[in-house]
């Protein structure tokens, strides 16, 4: 076995991600100055030499791995992102970074853009991945590995989360706090994804014997305004005790609703988001939401797609990763009344 230092190490060594270990080698922006002066200590003391032949050159290969993201301005997508670039560094891989912004004609470009001998796999986060460009992806034949795919069946290696159980149990919390009426918001429908978590709010509510109130249910877009605009008219006419939503950005908007409305939050109306942004942690009251594993995700799918690239099948076709409902502070036992 080789005893070369690698980035992974100088990382733990100095107490960093490996990205920013390989953002101060290649003098890129973003560390501060102790940081960059610790991490060149830690590369002198264990005699890191940067690995210029090992991945990026054998083989004729560029080193690079393209990134096909949906938005370069949604927080979900950015944070998946993260997890890429932090696992691409720790195996001294660079990233090229595209967005479809939901246009299959886009995605397809940007796809035979890449597979033009640019890079040697490919990530797709929620890519609108029609059946046009799944063909273009085998005719291609480049290492490819789909996040949060729209479709659940697509027959390619793809990393999703248990949808399902993360509403059903989200569900359970705000019934379990005493909640009957109980409206839920979920995202687009061309997701399947957002099919499958309506699954599990109706089924909480179903095994627990309270009725789905047709009325109160609604689809939107994943934003903040379309959030603010359905949680509106459904509070207005409707004045449920709870909101699930399928997305924390619809969550964020309910919550702005609500409190348009002179109603508090969370004494007279609870609310449950979907995902973990950041700014779930950071809002007041904090959101209670269910927490995908996004840059768990995104460095999944890279050992998948490196796996594939390296000549070897990934450890798995579907990797289907867990979800975990974060209790915080907006939701609560309904007004008694």
């Amino acid at each position: 076995m080789s005893d070369r230092v690698t980035i992974a190490q100088v990382a733990e060594e100095a107490g960093v991600s490996a990205m920013t270990v390989s953002n101060v080698l290649n003098s890129k922006p973003g560390a501060s100055d102790d940081t960059r002066r610790r991490v060149m200590e830690v590369v002198e003391r264990l005699g890191y030499v940067p690995n210029v032949s090992a991945r990026g050159l054998k083989a004729g290969r560029t080193g690079l791995v393209g990134v096909l993201t949906l938005d370069l301005t949604i927080q979900y997508g950015l944070e998946i992102v993260r997890g890429i670039a932090d696992e691409l560094a720790s195996v001294e891989f660079e990233a090229l970074i595209n967005a479809s912004y939901h246009d299959s004609s886009r995605e397809r470009e940007r796809i035979e853009f890449l597979t033009r001998g640019l890079v040697d796999g490919l990530l797709m986060i929620a890519p609108v991945l029609e059946d046009q460009t799944i063909s273009l992806l085998r005719k291609r034949k480049i290492p490819t590995v789909i996040i949060d795919p729209r479709r659940i069946d697509v027959d390619l290696p793809r990393v999703t989360v248990d949808n399902y159980q993360g509403t059903r149990g989200a569900a359970q919390h705000l019934i379990d706090l005493g909640h009957r009426r109980i409206a839920y918001i979920g995202g687009n429908l061309d997701l399947e994804s957002s099919t499958i978590r309506y699954e599990g709010f109706r089924d909480a509510m179903r095994l627990a014997g309270l009725p789905v109130d047709e009325d109160m249910v609604a689809y939107c877009d994943f934003s903040y305004v379309s959030g603010f605009r359905t949680a509106s008219r459904i509070i207005e006419e409707h004045r449920p005790t709870a909101i699930m939503t399928g997305a924390d950005l619809i969550a964020f908007g309910a919550v702005d609703a609500a409190r348009k409305q002179g109603l508090s939050v969370p004494e007279q109306l609870s609310v449950v988001g979907f995902d973990d942004l950041p700014q779930a942690a950071q809002s007041y009251p904090g959101v209670t939401t269910v927490r995908q594993p996004l840059h768990d995700m995104g460095q999944t799918a890279v050992r998948a797609l490196m796996s594939i690239i390296d000549g070897n099948a990934p450890l798995m076709e579907h990797m289907h990763m867990p979800t975990s409902l974060i209790v915080r502070g907006t939701t609560a036992p309904p007004e008694r009344g």
